[in-house]
């Protein structure tokens, strides 16, 4: 799958997946997901939907669903010793393409509004080039680049909440 696509799903091989997983990413979910015993508006997930195979989670408000970037997950019993889980985190990478063309439109209003920073941008060789450069990299690509680098760096997380509840 596309790394800048930001879906990913995948299984984990556990010893043996309990008959109440469900009811346990549940009470996890209640009691902090991201690290147990922890509440904070930073960190709040709610339980779309579950059955005895699966469970929906989601990011509950704007700041887990930017802070944390698991907006959406599902977890399934695959068999008697593995869960398929299926996460989406839209909300983040448009929340991160936002911040980087509002920046963006800052900084050509800036330009724009100031002849002096025109002026002294002229006055480099490549000075142009390398401001739009760093204009186009930094608030078009480097949004969709996160986006990449976050996959793992999610995937891991919910892997360690998925062994941590089902110990």
């Amino acid at each position: 799958m596309n790394p800048f696509f930001p879906i990913f799903d995948g299984d984990l091989e556990l010893s043996r997946v309990p008959n109440d997983f469900t009811a346990r990413l549940h009470k996890r979910v209640e009691e902090g997901f991201l690290v147990k015993g922890h509440h904070s508006p930073r960190v709040r997930y709610t339980v779309r939907s579950e059955s005895s195979d699966e469970i929906t989670l989601a990011a509950g408000n704007f700041l887990t669903a930017y802070n944390v970037g698991l907006n959406n997950v599902s977890v399934r019993r695959g068999g008697p010793t593995t869960l398929h889980y299926r996460v989406s985190y839209w909300r983040w990478t448009f929340t991160a393409v936002a911040h980087g063309l509002i920046l963006g439109f800052l900084f050509l209003a800036i330009f724009a509004a100031f002849p002096g920073m025109r002026q002294e941008i002229a006055a480099h060789w490549f000075g142009p080039s390398i401001f739009t450069g760093l204009l186009v990299f930094f608030c078009l690509l480097w949004p969709w680049i996160l986006t990449a680098i976050h996959r793992p760096l999610a995937e891991r997380t919910l892997q360690r909440i998925l062994r941590e509840v089902m110990a």
